[in-house]
């Protein structure tokens, strides 16, 4: 008995293997780059800045200095300033990233100390190189989680073999700018989102698998509270991915009317309302302390949202900031959506409608190409979303092809398939280090900087 079980363990490590190896070697690519980014090749700057740097200063504010008008940061390299809101001044940026980012500024908070005790020196300040570069490898954790949890969620609940699995993880990293957010801007709230979100859908469908039907205790159900508070925590305008909750099973206005009526149950609405608004305490406090109001929106008013302009067709195409001119890969996504459209997966109708609402949203705010970033950053968030209809695509052309067609056929449309992945993946890499060169400017890109890339990429090695 023992001998099979063994034999059992082996085969199932046998069987992730690949998974594991790609997960492995990303890790090292991750911390091989920061590393090149910021100490050997390319930077000597900070490493925590613009945005990450509102994220990050509630932490040296509550476990350091105890402050949260951040006057400390007087003398430090990265200016800072409150905005006028609500009657108030506040930081803007949302306090979900600094907690997620919290066990990691301890720990070099604690190696400074230790270092300060032995050496006599002053680093436990809360912003030298330790605390940052402990804020950026705290991204590639948080990267690993969610993908470790994207492969299960493919396997597990979206019923794809490993290999599609594994495929779309490697070219969700490696064709979009999710690499890029998980590494040299960590910082960014970006790949929290992308985690949490990941988390979310897992947890959603554990609690909604027929094995788990009349099984789900008070503590399970508190769980989708306190993940979409977190979630709320990170990005505020991110809370619709509750969506993804609200519709999961939907086919018709028929399974409409018993979902609503399931999740409107107060033994299963009240748990997740008073979890929800207890892990937002801490963002809630903050607010109140800084403009006596709980609720407010903290960007202000010169940063609005233009609801009857958006934006959509630049969010999505242009070259400043398009999302499928930047990571055309997913574009593999869309033909997914198609090829599942059947399938009537629990998971599809609400994907379908967070997608519409989150690329109307995010296109309408007055920034809609987000400041200096690579690529349509927003995007990172929800990256979940398309990789699964990515597996729907792959897995199309790895199992059947088009319906009717011959095996030569079929040869023909995996190939093209994965030639056109490839092709996007080196475009997206050969994109990320020229951005990192600084080839390609942080904002305002145009097509002669990307002949310039082309032109001196060579150089870049």
């Amino acid at each position: 008995m023992e001998f099979i079980v063994q034999m059992n363990v082996l085969a199932k490590y046998k069987k992730h293997f690949p998974f594991m190896l790609f997960l492995g070697i990303s890790t090292l690519l991750m911390i091989f780059s920061i590393i090149w980014v910021y100490h050997i090749k390319v930077l000597n700057a900070p490493k925590v800045y613009s945005d990450g740097f509102g994220y990050f200063l509630y932490l040296p504010a509550f476990f350091i200095y105890h402050d949260f008008s951040f006057s400390f940061i007087e003398g430090w390299e990265h200016p800072f300033d409150l905005i006028q809101a609500a009657g108030g001044l506040v930081n803007k940026y949302a306090v979900g990233t600094a907690v997620m980012e919290s066990p990691f500024f301890l720990a070099a908070h604690l190696l400074s100390l230790l270092k300060d005790t032995l050496t006599g020196s002053h680093t436990a300040t809360g912003y030298t190189n330790l605390y940052q570069y402990f804020i950026l490898f705290c991204g590639i954790f948080y990267w690993i989680v969610g993908t470790i949890f994207l492969y299960k969620l493919l396997t597990k609940y979206g019923k794809f073999s490993e290999k599609v699995a594994l495929m779309t993880c490697l070219f969700i990293t490696y064709g979009t700018n999710l690499f890029h957010y998980a590494s040299y801007d960590a910082c960014f709230s970006h790949i929290y989102s992308y985690t949490l979100f990941i988390l979310f859908l897992y947890y959603l469908c554990w609690y909604e698998s027929p094995a788990r039907q009349g099984k789900n205790h008070l503590i399970h159900t508190c769980i989708f509270g306190f993940l979409a508070g977190l979630i709320f925590m990170v990005r505020n305008t991110n809370i619709l991915f509750v969506l993804t909750y609200i519709f999961y099973g939907v086919r018709d206005l028929n399974t409409l009317k018993l979902r609503f009526a399931t999740i409107l149950k107060p033994k299963r609405a009240l748990p997740i309302i008073i979890t929800g608004f207890i892990t937002l305490l801490p963002q809630l406090c903050y607010w109140h302390t800084a403009t006596g109001h709980w609720f407010i929106y903290s960007y202000g008013s010169n940063e609005p949202f233009y609801w009857l302009a958006p934006q959509t067709i630049n969010w999505l195409f242009s070259i400043r900031k398009g999302l499928f001119f930047w990571s055309p890969i997913l574009l593999i996504a869309v033909i997914g959506i198609i090829c599942s459209y059947k399938k009537h997966h629990e998971l599809y109708i609400g994907m379908i409608i967070f997608l519409v609402i989150i690329t109307y949203v995010s296109s309408a705010w007055w920034s809609w190409w987000y400041g200096g970033s690579f690529g349509q950053r927003v995007a990172v968030d929800f990256l979940c979303v398309f990789a699964f209809f990515m597996a729907y695509t792959f897995s199309f052309v790895e199992n059947k092809g088009a319906p009717g067609s011959k095996t030569a056929g079929k040869t023909v449309c995996r190939i093209m398939v994965y030639v056109y992945c490839i092709f996007c993946t080196l475009w997206n890499l050969i994109c990320m280090l020229g951005y990192w060169y600084r080839i390609i400017p942080s904002d305002d890109a145009t097509w002669m900087d990307i002949s310039n890339l082309i032109a001196h990429f060579g150089t870049i090695f």
